[in-house]
């Protein structure tokens, strides 16, 4: 009698309080699923974290891992925190590059070399989103191959800003989780309305998965970002949609999956010069106008070549601080060059300027990260065409990667061409190097 009592008390609470009749079974999946994405390891991020804590709320957020410790970006510490608060750790790449528009192995040296960081730093990183949304068939596969379970795109969600045509949310689960559909970026044009009819939306059209794209949580400092009053108010309301079914999860709770092997990056591209060195191919290809500081730089392809057709000019007008100049992207080894500790390099480029220059010097170490490493003495304006020409110091143990470039810091215009790296080997390396095989474990050594 008294176990039939406690069967029928049980049935009862089930009706009234939603239980389950039956101790061993589960809950009803919820029917719309909410995930904070929040991209770049932006250090406001953190105000972001405390406020999805607040409202019991977690997020994924997708760590571009070159760019921790910087300024402006999270740290190590950092992370761990949002580790430690239940969020969850993924990757965006080591250096945020255009996944569609580098070669298949560069791709997965950003994606498997970013996975490689985390890990070392003690996260689960089973989460990977596309920088800029961008990706081809290529870098699908290199997020697989390098051990990811999931792959996050943009624009791919309906919302009030974009994507008019496209479903109300991500199926469940979702058709292809290596291309994860989200929302468009979040941006100060977005008003809590828009957010709360993104979740309605979904609800409406029978559930599914809203994946929404955040980067910065702060108040008019950037083209991405949310203020943290709107965020606080769409995660109150958020939360009172529990009772129609509507749950926060992260990534990795919805697609589910344990943490699967790293895959080690592929070698670095040997090459005995720099990728178009004359800047002769449009773009230039392999060459990046980049600026620190308050001035502003206009660039110009111009016939006035030292040699071939083209050459870049760079003028400043409005100068406060800061320098602006031209060089090789900051990779994984597609344009960089190759570098090794102990060695020292021959630095050239010929240049016309009205003002003095000199060669700005990064390099990049095994994780991937690009740090500044050395500047040049000045080289002085001319008005014909000089060749700048400097040997480095000895690189510093654990360089892999080398990118310079000629640097105006001040008013004035400089033109540049026919750039040019020659590698001095240390004595002693060049010896263990001839008797050791080649070996993945070599590969940074040699």
């Amino acid at each position: 009698m008294n176990r039939t009592l406690a069967c029928l008390s049980a049935a009862l609470l089930a009706v009234l309080f939603g239980a389950p009749a039956n101790g061993n079974a589960q809950a009803p999946a919820p029917r719309t699923i909410v995930t904070f994405t929040v991209d770049d390891s932006s250090v406001s991020q953190t105000a972001g974290a405390r406020i999805l804590s607040k409202h019991g709320m977690r997020g994924t957020f997708y760590v571009v891992s070159g760019s921790i410790g910087t300024r402006g970006y999270l740290n190590l510490d950092d992370l761990r925190k949002l580790a430690a608060a239940g969020h969850e750790i993924g990757g965006h790449t080591v250096n945020h590059p255009d996944l569609a528009t580098v070669a298949p192995d560069e791709a997965r040296r950003e994606i498997c070399q970013d996975r490689a960081n985390l890990a070392g730093w003690g996260f689960r990183a089973t989460s990977f989103a596309y920088p800029f949304g961008s990706f081809n068939r290529e870098a699908e596969q290199a997020a697989q191959d390098c051990g990811y379970n999931s792959a996050r795109v943009t624009n791919s969600i309906k919302t009030a800003h974009a994507c008019f045509d496209c479903a109300a949310a991500e199926s469940l689960p979702p058709m292809n989780r290596l291309v994860v559909r989200g929302t468009d970026m979040v941006s100060p044009t977005w008003t809590l309305e828009d957010l709360k009819q993104v979740v309605l939306r979904a609800e409406s059209s029978g559930g599914g998965w809203v994946p929404l794209v955040l980067h910065q949580i702060c108040d008019f400092c950037g083209t991405l970002s949310i203020s943290p009053a709107v965020l606080d108010q769409f995660a109150t309301w958020l939360a009172q949609r529990q009772a129609t079914g509507t749950v926060v999860r992260t990534v990795d709770q919805v697609i589910g999956g344990g943490a699967r092997p790293l895959v080690p990056p592929p070698a670095p591209a040997r090459r005995d010069r720099l990728v178009n060195a004359s800047l002769e191919e449009p773009g230039p290809r392999g060459w990046v106008p980049t600026k620190w500081g308050r001035n502003n730089p206009q660039w110009t392809r111009t016939k006035d070549a030292h040699s071939g057709q083209w050459a870049q000019r760079l003028d400043i007008t409005d100068y406060a601080s800061g320098d602006a100049k031209l060089m090789q992207r900051l990779d994984m080894g597609e344009v960089a060059s190759a570098v090794h500790g102990d060695n020292t390099y021959t630095l050239s480029a010929w240049y016309k300027s009205t003002a003095p220059t000199q060669l700005a010097v990064y390099r990049r170490d095994r994780s991937g990260v690009w740090r500044y490493w050395t500047t040049s003495p000045l080289f002085g304006a001319s008005a014909n065409w000089a060749s700048a020409t400097w040997t480095t110091p000895a690189a510093p143990a654990g360089s892999t990667g080398l990118s310079f470039g000629l640097a105006l810091a001040g008013p004035g215009s400089l033109t540049t061409d026919d750039y040019r790296v020659e590698e001095h080997v240390e004595p002693k390396r060049e010896a263990v190097c001839a008797y050791l095989p080649w070996t993945y474990l070599l590969r940074w050594f040699c």
